[in-house]
């Protein structure tokens, strides 16, 4: 069960991972904000999916497809390249822990483990690829009929 806390807790977590990045990579501070929404949208989006028990997959593509639309509709307004926004947004879905995983196993000798989670972290930055050129496909004008 979902709690109003934890929900504050994820969004403030999703906010400044996502401002650390747009800092980092001198994101334009006029859209920082927008950034950060869109961000911590997505990510409360997918945990609130992987709260209520779908696959982590699943909600990291449902998520990065949130973070693709509203990234798009944000770049259009403010008529800036889409990646500023998508990008910055995503970050707190990239497949972190799984790769690190990775790294342990394989660092131990666990090559089963190890390739277990080169799996994980393969289908999970699919996942945040598929959902992101959805939202694309379907904002592109060039793909509207």
């Amino acid at each position: 069960m979902i709690t109003i806390g934890d929900l504050l807790l994820q969004a403030l977590l999703g906010a400044l991972v996502t401002v650390g990045f747009g800092m980092l990579f001198n994101v334009p501070r006029h859209t920082l904000i927008r950034a950060v929404i869109v961000g911590t949208t997505g990510h409360i989006f997918r945990f609130s999916l992987r709260s209520i028990g779908v696959s982590n997959e699943v909600a990291t593509f449902l998520g990065a497809f949130t973070v693709g639309l509203f990234g798009y509709w944000n770049t259009h307004q403010l008529r800036i390249p889409r990646a500023i926004i998508t990008v910055t947004g995503i970050i707190t879905m990239v497949p972190g822990i799984p790769a690190y995983e990775m790294i342990i196993y394989f660092f131990h000798g666990d090559t089963l483990n190890g390739l277990q989670s080169v799996v994980k972290a393969v289908i999970l930055a699919g996942s945040i690829a598929a959902g992101l050129s959805l939202a694309r496909i379907i904002t592109a004008p060039e793909f509207k009929v």
